[in-house]
């Protein structure tokens, strides 16, 4: 008999011993039950369709499992492409004009025409809202793998008449051919498997008394920073805590949740100097009844119900590590949050947990 316990655990992302440790057996028993050397008894059935969030006929192969439910692939062109709206309403949603105005120029004083690189430029969002604010004679430069991404941006900074230049390629492989007194990363961190290499790189690239800038988040500040009317006292519901799924990915290699407040430690550790930070004053309303906040109630919903969170249900947190149990509670607290959002009377308030953090070299 052909088991499926290996393809159900490489879907999950776990290694041998992480599903021996929660099945409490060795790592050889998972080994000998995958190549078919030995079976798991009938009592370890329903333990596994537990752990993987199927029915034991899909551990049988007498069910086919759906594969489209593989973890979430953070640092592929396809998943950022098929993605390219959400991300475009979730940057919109955060992004703080008056708080990045104010940095520009009373923190930073960026009062002089600059040369300025933007690690993962995307499709220029950041060079997007720093030009405009920027002396005349500013140029942006971007780097991005995707090639749609670059094309985008070419045509938004040939239209409003911008200097710019793009280079396609993978970050970790750019080799810098000039200096720039200004050199930003926005939303990318997180994602890097290899940060350090990244900044090393970003270091390369800045002029004697540039300044290198990065901008990310700290998804724990922000779940800590949420409360909605879902949440009052007398319903008895509370936002349940994501900071397992966030541990799961991180040791997974798919993201790191707390970058935003580790990049100070990482620009020490490459030799950057006088490091500073600041955190958006960025807070986000919902509240349908007020008509003067369309837009933004618009675009928070818009966020919410196409996050993956949303559109996988169940399987999203089956796949980072999640029991069917634990999923089952987290989809059904989504499912009665996307309810009360439909009410007239809702309200929700959310802080954004964005850093900006800045240093010199």
């Amino acid at each position: 008999m052909k088991l499926y316990i290996r393809e159900l655990r490489e879907q999950t992302g776990m290694t041998q011993k992480e599903l021996a440790d929660r099945m409490q057996v060795s790592f050889q028993t998972i080994s000998k039950w995958e190549t078919g050397v030995n079976l798991p008894d009938i009592t370890h059935l329903p333990r596994l369709a537990d752990v993987f969030g199927v029915s034991a006929d899909v551990i049988l192969g007498l069910e086919a499992f759906d594969k489209k439910f593989s973890q979430t692939r953070y640092d592929s062109s396809e998943y950022w492409n098929e993605n390219r709206e959400l991300i475009k309403m979730w940057k919109t949603m955060y992004w703080n004009d008056d708080y990045f105005e104010f940095l520009v120029y009373q923190v930073w004083k960026l009062d002089r025409p600059l040369d300025v690189l933007d690690f993962g430029c995307g499709y220029g969002f950041l060079g997007r809202k720093l030009l405009p604010l920027l002396p005349e004679g500013s140029s942006y430069s971007g780097i991005e793998l995707d090639k749609g991404q670059i094309q985008e941006a070419i045509k938004y900074f040939k239209k409003n008449g911008y200097k710019h230049e793009f280079f396609q390629e993978n970050i970790y492989e750019y080799h810098p051919q000039k200096k720039y007194d200004l050199v930003v990363a926005l939303f990318c961190m997180s994602y890097m498997q290899q940060p350090e290499k990244v900044i090393e790189k970003m270091k390369e690239s800045l002029r004697p008394g540039g300044m290198l800038l990065l901008i990310d988040a700290n998804l724990e500040v922000e779940q800590v920073g949420y409360f909605s009317g879902l949440e009052r006292e007398e319903n008895g519901m509370k936002c349940p805590d994501f900071l397992p799924l966030w541990e799961y990915e991180m040791a997974h290699k798919q993201r790191d949740y707390r970058m935003a407040t580790k990049l100070p430690y990482l620009l020490k550790k490459c030799g950057l100097k006088h490091i500073q930070a600041r955190l958006s004053d960025q807070v986000i309303i919902y509240e349908p009844s007020d008509p003067e906040k369309d837009e933004m109630n618009t675009i928070f919903r818009y966020v919410y119900e196409h996050e993956d969170t949303y559109q996988s249900g169940v399987n999203y947190f089956v796949s980072r590590g999640c029991s069917l149990q634990k999923a089952s509670e987290y989809k059904a607290y989504y499912d009665k949050t996307r309810e009360y959002f439909e009410l007239e009377d809702s309200i929700a308030v959310k802080s954004s947990g964005i850093y900006f953090v800045y240093a010199t070299i």
